[in-house]
């Protein structure tokens, strides 16, 4: 029961992301015509695997963490001559990394999915007004709310709410990425394929 109802949200959660980059296709198709879409690889994050460690099957939770299998572990795939794909986000306003898995035993077979939180989201929310101010206006930043209506305005509930929401995400609650990186390299689970600069970030 247990099994089936996990592999039902697995399900869910993979759909959802699909419409996500559909949608995000649509509306970027609808200003820039026709471009190329692929998708690379689905790399959940928080997901229980069924795996096997020195011939024995286990279930290996994986919280805040994807799959860095080496080649061998990918014999049989498209990815069995570079390594299970591993992508480590920065924050919406630093670079982001593609990298080949290298199958390290010691890390379970995986690499973390981000740079990890510096401030937790509670922590975040309570930051210097100023230091908000500063990510708002280096940033443009689209939300269903317009801070600037004027019937918005007269609403400081909402816009509190709004502004806590921003800020449990702004890029100063992240950790710097570049030593996650390294890291990842030095330790031997995985392997830097390309860099990524953000343009656009959408949070789904």
């Amino acid at each position: 029961m247990f099994w089936s109802m996990l592999s039902n949200a697995a399900n869910f959660a993979f759909a959802n992301r699909l419409f996500l980059g559909l949608m995000v296709y649509k509306a970027l198709n609808g200003i820039l015509n026709e471009f190329d879409f692929k998708l690379l690889y689905d790399s959940p994050h928080n997901l229980v695997w069924k795996e096997e460690f020195d011939g024995k099957p286990c279930f290996l939770h994986r919280k805040g963490a994807c799959p860095s299998r080496g080649m061998s572990q990918m014999t049989g795939t498209n990815f069995e001559y570079f390594g299970e794909p591993v992508f480590i986000p920065g924050s919406m306003g630093s670079s982001s990394f593609i990298l080949a898995g290298l199958g390290n035993r010691d890390s379970l077979f995986s690499s973390s999915h981000g740079a990890g939180r510096s401030l937790s989201r509670g922590k975040a929310k309570k930051e210097s007004t100023a230091l908000f101010k500063e990510f708002i206006n280096r940033f443009k930043v689209i939300t269903p709310i317009d801070p600037n209506k004027p019937d918005i305005k007269c609403r400081p509930d909402i816009l509190k709410k709004w502004e806590d929401e921003l800020k449990s995400e702004a890029p100063y609650a992240y950790k710097e990425i570049t030593p996650i990186i390294k890291t990842h390299v030095d330790n031997g689970l995985a392997k830097v394929v390309a860099q990524l600069e953000p343009i656009l970030t959408i949070k789904g």
